[in-house]
C-alpha cells in the first residue's frame, strides 16, 4: 500500500514550490519581539461592581475550545499555503495513433493529358487529365491520415502542394489541375528531382517519416522531352535517397508515346511497382487501389500528458476554515 501511495504522489507537482517557506510564518510573527508596554493609568470607582451586575459578559473559551481553534487555524493556514503553491496532478501520457507515412504524388500535366481517349465510368470518353484527377481524389480519400504532397510536371516541374495531412486542401489542389499548366512537354527527370527536394526540405525541418521510406507515385503519358536533369541521373539520386517510386504509364490508346522501359527501370531499381493503364478510367483507379494496398499505413504512437490543477480544493478548505473561525469570534456566547 505504501508503494502505491508513493507511486501516486509521483504524479503530484507544485508549480511554485518555493512558497512552502511561508508555512512557519505565523510562528515567526508570534515570537517577534513585542513593542514596549506603555504606562496605563486607572481611576478607582468604588461602586463599579454594582453598576456591572446586569451587564453582559463574554465567556472565555475553554482549553478544549482553544485547542480546536488552534487546530482549525493551523489546518486553514496549511491549506492556504498549499493552494498558493499551485498543486497540479500530472496525468499519465496518453497514446494516440497517427500516420507516419509520407507519400508524394507526381502527376503529368503536359499538353497530351488533354487527349480524350479514356473510357469513363459512365461510358463516355473523357480526357486523361480528368481520369487522373478522379483516381487521385479517390486515392487521397483512402489515405485518410497520411501526409500527401503533389508535384506536377510538364515542360517544367514544381511542387503543387507540400506534404500535408490536410486532405481538404489537397483535394482542392487536385481540382485545380489542368493540361499544359506547366507547359506542353514532359520532364520526368526534373519531376523526380523536385520530389527529392521536397523530401529533403521535410528532413531538414526535423519532421521526417519514422520509417525513412520515401514513397512516390509517378504518373505520365509521355516520354521525357524537356528535363534539365537527365532521368538516369535523377534515378541514381532517388536510389541514394532511398526513395520507392511506383510508376504508372497512362498509355490511353497509344503506347508508342511513352518510354515504357524507363518507367519500368525506375520502378525496378527503386523497389517500386510498374503499372500500365490502357484506355479505361476504372483500370486507372484499380491501379491506385493496388498501390494503396502495397503501401499500408504505418502508425506511430505519440504520447502527451495533461496537467490537472488542484489548487481550488485546498483553497476551498482554507476559506471554510477561516470562515468558521470568524463566525465563532463574532458570535461568542454572552453571559448575562
Amino acid at each position: 500500500m505504501f508503494e502505491s501511495v508513493v507511486h501516486h504522489l509521483q504524479h503530484l507537482e507544485f508549480q511554485w514550490l518555493w512558497l512552502w517557506v511561508l508555512l512557519p510564518l505565523p510562528l515567526l510573527l508570534r515570537y517577534l519581539p513585542k513593542p514596549p508596554t506603555s504606562h496605563h493609568y486607572s481611576v478607582r470607582v468604588p461602586n463599579l461592581p454594582y453598576l456591572l451586575v446586569d451587564a453582559p459578559t463574554i465567556s472565555r473559551a475553554t482549553p478544549g475550545e482553544r485547542r480546536w481553534m488552534l487546530l482549525l487555524w493551523s489546518l486553514s493556514w496549511f491549506c492556504l499555503v498549499c493552494a498558493a503553491t499551485r498543486p497540479q496532478w500530472i496525468m499519465p501520457p496518453a497514446s494516440e495513433e497517427v500516420s507516419a507515412r509520407d507519400i508524394v504524388l507526381v502527376l503529368d500535366v503536359s499538353g497530351s493529358m488533354a487527349t480524350e481517349d479514356m473510357q469513363g465510368s459512365h461510358g463516355k470518353l473523357i480526357s486523361r487529365s480528368v481520369a487522373m484527377q478522379n483516381a487521385v481524389r479517390q486515392f487521397i480519400q483512402d489515405r485518410k491520415e497520411d501526409n500527401i504532397g503533389l508535384i506536377v510536371f510538364g515542360s517544367k516541374a514544381y511542387p503543387f502542394a507540400p506534404l500535408s495531412a490536410d486532405h481538404h486542401v489537397l483535394l482542392q489542389r487536385v481540382n485545380d489541375l489542368r493540361p499544359a499548366m506547366a507547359g506542353p512537354q514532359t520532364s520526368i527527370g526534373d519531376a523526380i528531382g523536385s520530389t527529392i527536394k521536397m523530401y529533403n526540405s521535410l528532413a531538414s525541418e526535423g519532421d521526417e517519416s519514422t520509417d525513412n521510406e520515401r514513397m512516390v507515385v509517378l504518373l505520365t503519358d509521355g516520354k521525357d522531352t524537356a528535363s534539365t536533369l537527365p532521368p538516369d541521373v535523377a534515378l541514381r539520386l532517388a536510389r541514394r535517397e532511398h526513395m520507392i517510386i511506383h510508376t504508372i504509364a497512362l498509355a490511353g490508346g497509344n503506347q508508342e508515346s511513352i518510354n515504357l522501359p524507363l518507367l519500368q527501370k525506375i520502378a525496378r531499381e527503386t523497389g517500386g511497382t510498374y503499372h500500365e493503364v490502357n484506355g479505361s478510367e476504372d483500370s486507372l483507379q484499380e491501379v491506385y487501389q493496388a498501390i494503396n494496398q502495397l503501401t499500408p499505413r504505418k502508425m506511430k504512437k505519440t504520447g502527451w500528458s495533461y496537467r490537472q490543477p488542484l489548487f481550488m480544493w485546498p483553497l476551498g478548505v482554507a476559506l471554510v476554515g477561516f470562515g468558521v473561525m470568524t463566525f465563532c469570534l463574532w458570535s461568542g456566547r454572552a453571559k448575562k
